[in-house]
């Protein structure tokens, strides 16, 4: 009898061997399970995949290439998060983009070139587009400003506030009128303040427009589309250049996990989590898909909202008015992304060909539509149908990384948008395969060889996110960028960001403020939100900004 006790403890202290559970290897999960591990905490991180980084992670689809399905671009990030975390100081290189994106508009239209360098980003507005398009610019820049500021979108450590508390509190009307058009107005209520010329400044509006509706589910005319043109507008200080990471996007979550292992922590691949164990209304550990239950003190969930409390909680309802908020959350992922393996580097038509001769000018950027066509393409796509003609963002990675194809290839991605996701199930596989066609064609506008040079290919939609990523609705942004699910109403317990009404349990995905995007601050802000609840003895309500002061990663925070 003793032995069979002295066994049972010890089963039981196997179990209890971790601090914090993680479900999900996402680039949020792992930011927060390397700083909780590197402040003492024994960390275990669960992934269904078998591979870490989730949609920003890289691996091969096509064959000898390594793919991104999801994000690809590293975005600015804040002062504190690039100090703490410090990748290239762990061996990623990161590579700059002397031009980050060229915009193209309709077959006749104007290259709009966003230069890394500010004054030939400016001059070539000058030139191309003229003294009033540059003066719009500058003031577009200015107004985004301010309403990017309360946005807070790369503030670490701080809890965020709902938007009509933050509206009331702008010191003057006129500061109020301005957060009232950029958070509620349509993007073009905006746009027509700085390029109102549909012909002069055709191609600026186009951009701007596209700009505002891709993680929005709405036209550029539709109220509440400004918010989204606000947040991609949004900079951190001098540093809102994009960059490519050499290896693929994926090498940011490689460098976090290899830490959380170094310091003593485990990343486990191909583990399938069913459901998280609930006892006296408290999370209390995890069970596998193969029944293995595994337990710890805190729980965290990499998923959004709804993928964690409708399904790795059904059997555990929230009390009715949190089960409302979860639910009121809009997903919908309107979209395809398409990858291709091309065995060669394309070439633009002839009216664009200055673009060949401008080093890594080919990388990649928009093809858009005109802001009254980008609404009827979402009108469109609201009746379950395709548009005619898909605006698209796209890359040629390998202009810049010649190492994601095998020697004398090279890879290309697009997303095409709108696709119709709420169409008939039935219907979705072939509305995806004609919106490849359609992107395929939309490209050989602008770069008329394209497909000749395709050897392979792979398109997946929504549907596919959502298998893949665990993604309710197939939404990377785990709950798109409207007014009235953003900052403080993307939480669940006011005064928190990734607090749940569940004891215990914590978010950190994109489901958090500040939204998408490959930040690491929704992770990073709940492992502090953690740390600092713990030193108060789990007072829910307790502000990110209590937490420590940021330190060098040699040292815990």
């Amino acid at each position: 009898m003793t032995n069979q006790t002295e066994s049972c403890n010890k089963s039981e202290q196997q179990a209890q061997q971790y601090d914090c559970i993680i479900v999900g290897a996402g680039h949020n999960g792992l930011a927060t399970g390397l700083a909780l591990a590197r402040n003492g905490r024994r960390v275990l991180v669960l992934e269904k995949n078998n591979y870490v980084g989730g949609m920003g992670g890289t691996r091969e689809i096509l064959k000898g290439c390594r793919n991104e399905v999801g994000a690809s671009c590293l975005f600015p990030l804040s002062a504190e998060i690039k100090q703490y975390f410090d990748f290239e100081a762990h061996g990623v290189e990161l590579l700059p983009l002397p031009v980050m994106a060229v915009n193209l508009t309709g077959a006749a239209g104007r290259p709009l070139i966003f230069f890394k360098n500010p004054l030939k980003l400016s001059f070539n507005i000058l030139r191309s587009f003229g003294p009033g398009a540059m003066l719009g610019f500058i003031r577009l820049l200015k107004f985004c400003a301010y309403p990017a500021r309360v946005l807070d979108r790369f503030t670490a450590r701080k809890a965020p506030r709902k938007l009509e508390v933050l509206i009331a509190e702008a010191a003057t009307p006129e500061q109020r009128e301005h957060l009232e058009l950029a958070f509620k107005g349509s993007a073009m209520d905006i746009i027509d303040k700085f390029f109102p010329d549909p012909i002069k400044h055709r191609e600026l509006r186009a951009s701007m427009a596209f700009a505002s509706v891709q993680a929005t589910y709405k036209g550029p005319y539709t109220p509440g589309s400004g918010l989204c043109l606000i947040y991609t507008m949004a900079q951190e200080g001098s540093e809102g250049l994009m960059q490519r990471v050499k290896g693929g996007i994926g090498r940011l979550s490689d460098c976090l996990a290899q830490q959380i292992e170094d310091l003593g922590g485990e990343i486990r691949l191909k583990q399938r989590v069913s459901h998280i164990v609930v006892e006296n209304d408290q999370a209390v550990g995890v069970e596998l898909k193969s029944g293995e239950q595994l337990r710890a003190t805190i729980i965290v969930s990499n998923l959004d909202k709804q993928a964690t409390f409708n399904g790795l909680l059904a059997d555990h309802p929230l009390a009715s008015e949190d089960q409302q908020k979860v639910d009121a959350f809009t997903h919908q992922g309107a979209f395809v992304h398409m990858l291709f393996k091309l065995k060669g580097l394309p070439s633009y038509s002839q009216h664009l060909d200055k673009l060949n001769h401008i080093p890594g000018a080919r990388f990649g950027g928009a093809m858009v539509l005109d802001p009254e066509e980008l609404q009827q393409s979402y009108e469109t796509c609201l009746r379950g149908e395709l548009p005619e003609q898909l605006p698209l963002a796209f890359q040629i990675p390998t202009v810049a990384d010649s190492s994601l194809a095998p020697e004398g290839n090279h890879i290309a991605s697009a997303y095409g948008f709108y696709f119709p996701c709420e169409a008939e199930k039935g219907q979705r596989g072939k509305l995806r395969d004609q919106a490849a066609e359609k992107i395929i064609e939309h490209i050989c506008i602008h770069m008329p060889d394209f497909r000749e040079l395709i050897t392979d290919q792979a398109i997946f939609s929504s549907d596919h996110f959502a298998s893949m990523q665990g993604v309710t609705n197939g939404d990377w942004t785990h709950g798109l960028l409207h007014p009235d699910q953003m900052i403080g109403e993307r939480c669940l317990i006011d005064g928190t960001g990734h607090t749940t009404p569940l004891d215990n349990l914590y978010l950190c995905g994109a489901s958090c403020h500040p939204g998408p995007g490959v930040t690491f601050l929704p992770g990073y802000n709940c492992a502090h939100e953690i740390m600092a609840a713990s030193a108060v003895g789990s007072v829910p309500g307790v502000s990110v900004a209590t937490s420590a002061a940021p330190v060098s990663t040699a040292h815990a925070a």
